[in-house]
């Protein structure tokens, strides 16, 4: 993607918040002044990024401080999802044997970017534990939050192949540690729609726990459907996999794509392995600190 394109989708995004490009550079400037200031967080953002992270923040500032310091706090409050994320891990190659789980390079006409989850076959229950799941998710995002413009989400999940022994390692704790590391605390992604096919009966239950978490509007955009063939009548056909019965690229196509980018990208995911906050150095305590240790109680979370 050009830089001009880049520039047109930024500003295009921002004027949903009342702001503008201009603005964003302007405040991106200010946050790398501001980060200068912070002599506890490592320095890991280009510009890019944090435009991203005004974005998904509508433009606010302050919010925009607090989530990149939640950002980089969230690797020692929730080591388990946040920090064990690099590809090269031996268990990124057993997810890969799996489950496609991949995002479309291409945004909708509504900047929002689609995400597709796809068993291979069979899962076998003692390969997979759903917070690999979870890590290539924050793969995804940290190879957006450089390349992308991060607007909103689209997910499709088909949950063809789940096995009661895969839905109970669902728990609630790591349901609820895994909405608040991504959608709340960190990311604030704007979730526009949750497509779920192919849904054995006992998934309903992993399904009404994160509902359970959500604001009642939020909990709506979860779409059950009994099979594949709605997605033609939801999704744009050109940004469908023919795997779904669209026009876009296949699943292994867009795996091929994304592992290129991994590669392209591994001194990137060896350095976020290296990088620690440093607590003796921070200004003031952490203000998600609890929420981020998962030691206060199950609240709704508002994802808009």
């Amino acid at each position: 993607m050009s830089n001009d394109k880049i520039d047109d989708l930024f500003d295009k995004a921002a004027k949903q918040f009342n702001s503008s490009g201009k603005a964003l550079d302007q405040d991106t400037v200010r946050l790398q002044e501001w980060l200068e200031t912070q002599p506890h967080l490592p320095k890991m953002l280009d510009a890019q990024a944090l435009k991203n992270f005004l974005l998904l923040n509508k433009c606010s500032f302050e919010i925009t401080k607090q989530k990149i310091d939640n950002y980089y706090s969230a690797r020692s409050k929730v080591p388990e999802i946040a920090f064990e994320m690099n590809p090269k891990r031996p268990y990124f190659k057993e997810f890969k044997d799996m489950i496609y789980f991949v995002d479309y390079p291409q945004l909708t006409d509504e900047m929002y970017k689609i995400t597709y989850f796809k068993p291979k076959g069979e899962i076998i229950p003692d390969k997979y534990e759903p917070v690999y799941t979870t890590r290539k998710y924050l793969v995804m995002q940290e190879l957006r939050l450089r390349c992308d413009v991060m607007h909103g989400d689209i997910l499709v999940f088909d949950c063809k192949g789940h096995t009661l022994n895969i839905a109970l390692k669902a728990t609630p704790v790591f349901i609820y540690k895994t909405m608040v590391l991504l959608y709340q605390q960190i990311f604030s992604m704007r979730v526009k729609a949750v497509h779920v096919i192919n849904m054995p009966p006992f998934v309903k239950t992993v399904i009404n726990l994160i509902k359970g978490v959500l604001k009642p509007k939020l909990a709506a955009r979860i779409y059950i459907h009994s099979d594949e063939e709605v997605l033609k009548k939801l999704i744009p056909l050109n940004l469908l996999p023919v795997d779904f019965g669209g026009e876009g690229l296949s699943l292994q196509e867009l795996e091929d794509d994304l592992e290129a980018r991994c590669v392209k990208n591994q001194e990137l995911f060896d350095r976020l392995d290296e990088i620690k906050v440093d607590e003796s150095l921070r200004p003031a305590k952490l203000e998600d600190d609890d929420t981020l240790g998962v030691y206060g109680s199950f609240k709704k979370l508002d994802i808009d």
